[in-house]
């Protein structure tokens, strides 16, 4: 006989570390894809304990059964519809009350329910003393505490969830009472929907009738295609009227006032407080973090830490990156024979590619700080924060998440993202300013050009003040959308702030390595092959050098009459007033594919450009020998780089996460393409006129 099969469902609030439960529990077995129709992840693994093959689904973060956005639909759907032998309701036990509130929803839903009551060590710290055995009597459920980031109590816990399968520990959720007025009318609701006995076969009678009586829009259309559909409907309209006028609120208040009020008084019998919880060090700290004069000067020095960090601590291991590939592309040059064969791999290969991965350090430092803010609690805050500055420009607090990711690593993970804001038009406009922010995929341009062009000592603030600009830039493109694009209020914004906690130093390397791998992965896939197209576009056709040229002449030549040199002739015109040659726009072109490939352009030009292999430096110092660069124009051409259109990858994104809507799309493409000339042109010609790089 074959393994006996267990189906859970691992729910839970975001920020309660239902991630790190789902990977100790699943570890190398589990696979990720995205559940039918929708653009949510669906996570999904497996394991054997005990002779049970346990099929474990990681559910999109909610709080609530009511559901609004994409993630929440589907956690709910899921949990309502699928078969499920057990749910396991992962809980932040240091944020209890706000967690439980889940808890007396899935409660209702008549599924056998575990509690995992994570972070346990943190309530500790806190000052919490829980009596995890009589918590389980009161809300009829069992409970196992766990610390997922230390893997404790997972064993435990998969020990509960077989006990719990075969019936040996009873879990039948507690109801709650919601007071005798709402209890006459859930008796009348009842009578009704009973009588289609289709639908109480499908859903769970009681979670029906709260739903109905919560108005939820998702439930009421269920109940639409009933066969009591009329009378339903109509006695849920009379039924909330009632308690409208009863109690002088809409019944979802009502209900939710019950669940914490049932929550609240759970707690009072099972949790003891060891020192005043509202004095706590996090407590403390967030009085000066989230200061509304001080929270804004404080998340600014926050950003200029990150690019002093990140330029302080790189230089030297960029510097000793670059060597390396320049010696590689000395040694290939004198071990492989003149022609063709020797230009592809030193220009094409080594030339592109290596001048991509010279800033691999550079990004490395990046994603570490970045992601040391993140685990100690502060990115969320300064979603706080930013959130009163940001609604005056149109922009929901929501949207400071996606900006946050995209400068983490990539606009494509931001662009998803947005899926947390419920209203269309504030997801919107806040995908069409994220590919302003300064994304892993642009650190490398600006690296190169602030460290060919500006003092050494400088990189951290130049590199701040284009941060600065690319928020500026955001902020005002999102009060332009919403003043005369995508009109209308910016949606309400609330959400929870996640304990402070000091990172773990694996934490750290292991999200630099992954966001790090994802660069790699970029430069030894897509940046290869299109490194191979550029050397093929600046290569072919071949010229027949003219009698009695130089070497260096026919080398200009050759660039400017290949392929990839006619196109850039053609769009010359059209970059010339911003302060780009034809060079500049074929790197601009092929900065659509991947941003990277900016600066594997110019290291392939300035490789084929070389005539001596010996007597090549770093591209950084090729820039700086080109007479026709200077400062003001790598101002200008770092500002087209910062705003125009992004890869082909976040706009093929864009268009999936913007409901497929062509228009949408093009007019993203026209806006940031646009906007970036506009601003480009302002710079170089401003500057100009000022005196500067004349």
């Amino acid at each position: 006989m074959g393994k006996k099969k267990v189906a859970i469902a691992l729910s839970g609030n975001p920020n309660s570390g239902k991630s790190t439960i789902f990977n100790n529990l699943t570890g190398a077995h589990q696979h990720v894809g995205n559940y039918p129709g929708v653009t949510v992840e669906k996570k999904e693994g497996k394991l054997n304990f005990q002779g049970y093959e346990i099929n474990v689904v990681d559910l999109p973060g909610t709080y609530s059964l009511s559901a609004y956005s994409d993630d929440e639909i589907v956690a709910r759907d899921f949990i309502i519809k699928e078969k499920l032998d057990v749910i396991v309701h992962i809980v932040d036990s240091s944020n209890l009350e706000r967690n439980l509130y889940l808890t007396t929803q899935l409660m209702e839903l008549e599924v056998p329910l575990v509690l995992a009551m994570n972070m346990s060590d943190m309530a500790e710290k806190k000052g919490q003393d829980m009596d995890y055995t009589k918590l389980a009597e009161l809300l009829g459920v069992a409970i196992v505490p766990t610390v997922g980031n230390k893997n404790k109590g997972t064993k435990e816990l998969l020990e509960t969830i077989v006990k719990v399968y075969k019936g040996k520990i009873k879990t039948k959720g507690v109801r709650i009472d919601y007071g005798p007025e709402l209890r006459d009318e859930m008796n009348k609701l009842d009578k009704v929907v009973k009588r289609d006995i289709s639908l109480v076969g499908r859903y769970p009678l009681r979670w029906l009738i709260v739903k109905m009586l919560e108005n939820d829009s998702l439930v009421l259309d269920i109940l639409s295609k009933s066969s009591v559909a009329q009378e339903a409907i109509a006695q849920n309209e009379k039924s909330r009227q009632h308690i409208k006028l009863h109690f002088g609120d809409i019944p979802e208040t009502i209900i939710a006032d019950r669940r914490y009020g049932f929550i609240s008084g759970a707690c009072m019998e099972t949790l003891k407080l060891s020192i005043e919880q509202r004095h706590d060090l996090s407590d403390r700290i967030d009085k000066v973090i989230l200061n509304r004069i001080l929270g804004i000067p404080i998340f600014a020095l926050v950003m200029y830490a990150i690019f002093k960090f990140t330029f302080t601590f790189s230089e030297p291991i960029v510097g000793w990156f670059e060597k390396f590939f320049e010696w590689m592309g000395g040694i290939a040059a004198i071990y492989i024979p003149e022609g063709l064969f020797q230009s592809f791999v030193v220009d094409g290969l080594i030339g592109g590619v290596g001048g991509v991965l010279g800033f691999f350090p550079l990004v490395l430092f990046m994603f570490f700080a970045i992601a040391f803010f993140e685990d100690s609690g502060y990115m969320a805050r300064a979603a706080f924060v930013m959130d009163k500055l940001m609604s005056k420009f149109g922009l929901h607090g929501k949207s400071f998440l996606p900006m946050m990711i995209s400068t983490n690593g990539c606009v494509v993970p931001g662009l998803m993202a947005t899926r947390t804001l419920e209203s269309k038009k504030d997801r919107l406009i806040t995908m069409m300013v994220t590919p302003f922010m300064i994304c892993g995929a642009k650190l490398p341009i600006f690296a190169l050009f602030i460290g060919a062009f500006f003092p050494a000592k400088q990189g951290a603030n130049i590199m701040f003040l284009m941060y600065v600009l690319s928020v500026i830039i955001a902020f005002g493109s999102a009060w332009i959308l919403k003043k005369f694009v995508l009109k209308g209020e910016t949606s309400h914004f609330v959400m929870e702030l996640p304990p402070y906690r000091i990172p773990t130093i694996k934490g750290l390397l292991l999200k630099m390595w992954e966001r790090g791998w994802m660069y790699l992965k970029k430069a030894g896939t897509i940046i290869v092959l299109i490194s191979i197209i550029i050397w093929a576009g600046f290569t072919f056709p071949q010229i027949s050098p003219g009698e009695g040229a130089s070497e260096e002449t026919t080398t200009f030549i050759q660039m400017e009459q290949s392929y990839a040199g006619r196109i850039g002739k053609f769009v010359e015109p059209v970059v010339k007033p911003i302060g780009m040659d034809w060079r500049g726009g074929v790197a601009l072109i092929t900065g659509v594919v991947a941003k990277e490939v900016v600066v594997s352009t110019f290291g392939t030009m300035y490789s084929l450009g070389e005539v001596d292999v010996e007597d090549a430096g770093s591209l950084q110092e090729a820039l700086q020998k080109d007479k026709f660069w200077n400062p003001l124009k790598a101002l200008a051409f770092l500002m087209f780089c910062l705003i125009y259109l992004p890869c082909f990858v976040a706009i093929a994104v864009f268009y999936r996460e913007s409901g497929s809507q062509l228009k949408w799309t093009l007019f993203l493409i026209f806006w940031t393409t646009v906007m970036a000339w506009g601003v480009s042109f302002i710079v170089y010609q401003g500057g100009r006129l000022l005196g500067f790089g004349v």
